[in-house]
């Protein structure tokens, strides 16, 4: 069953609606990679809010929010591009089951999340640092299985 699904069946409703996340449009369209405005925060996880490991750098444009895929318990980050913040940002603990979470760095921000149509487009980091923009996102209605397609850009600089 795909998110718009389970929410007309009334599992949830819009995420953006519960978790003070801007409602987006929906995004089908990725435009072409922007050098030069990017930010570049350090994102750390940890099972008990005291030891904690590198999961990636997150790359994203200013305000955009970003997916994270096989969150632990508790995160945090920093900015370190285009300025860097020598500051971790307080921890901040998953509140449910899901195998994705959103990500706010600008508002501190995580909401646990099955991504929607709404999250298509934005950029997804997984586990070791590597990061794309959503295109698809599915899962059955029990959320025992779930597919998505990511797509990965790069540029050269020069």
């Amino acid at each position: 069953m795909v998110p718009s699904q389970a929410a007309a069946q009334g599992r949830g409703g819009s995420a953006a609606m519960r978790s003070g996340f801007p409602d987006r449009e929906r995004r089908r369209r990725v435009g072409p990679m922007s050098l030069g405005n990017e930010e570049c925060w350090a994102v750390e996880t940890s099972k008990d809010g005291e030891r904690w490991r590198f999961f990636g750098r997150a790359w994203k444009s200013p305000g955009e929010p970003v997916l994270m895929h096989a969150p632990v318990r508790y995160l945090r980050f920093r900015q370190l591009l285009p300025a860097e913040e020598p500051e971790w940002c307080e921890p901040l603990e998953a509140d449910g089951e899901t195998p994705m979470c959103i990500v706010s760095m600008e508002e501190q921000a995580r909401e646990d999340v099955w991504p929607g149509d709404e999250h298509v487009g934005l950029p997804m980091l997984l586990p070791g640092g590597e990061i794309g923009r959503l295109q698809r996102f599915e899962h059955a209605a029990d959320g025992s299985t779930w597919s998505y397609t990511l797509e990965f850009r790069g540029a050269r600089e020069g």
